[in-house]
């Protein structure tokens, strides 16, 4: 789990005018918090919390795959459009698919379900997803 901490505290004192500054050493162990726009790089999907902690709020977060014929793929959250979670998938670098998924119905178990694992959401993948191209 990353804890991001940021900020800078203004304290004033009773006249309301004076501000204490942080020292020299206190700036340089601040921590610059990420905006939740910024496409988080979770590398190979070895841990795949750094993927699911993005997934439910459908943050950008993209993460990478080995199929079992070599090839490589990408899956992707690229954020919230149209009030909908843009999905996307790529196989050797080519988008593939692209999905739209009303809030609340991306999961783990629905990108699964686009890699042809039945576990039951084949209509929401059917009505979210369509190949490149299209």
């Amino acid at each position: 789990m990353i804890i991001v901490v940021g900020g800078i505290f203004f304290f004033t004192n009773k006249c309301g005018q004076k501000n204490i500054q942080p020292s020299a050493s206190d700036q340089e162990n601040q921590i610059t918090p990420i905006a939740e726009t910024t496409m988080v790089d979770c590398g190979e999907l070895k841990d795949p919390q750094c993927f699911l902690s993005k997934l439910n709020g459908c943050l950008p977060v993209k993460a990478k795959l080995i199929g079992n014929d070599g090839s490589s793929i990408e899956i992707a959250i690229l954020g919230v459009e149209n009030e909908k979670c843009h999905f996307q998938r790529k196989i050797n670098g080519k988008v593939d698919l692209n999905c739209f998924f009303p809030k609340g119905t991306l999961s783990w178990e629905t990108i699964d379900q686009t890699f042809g694992n039945d576990r039951g959401l084949q209509k929401v993948v059917d009505d979210a997803c369509k190949p490149a191209g299209w």
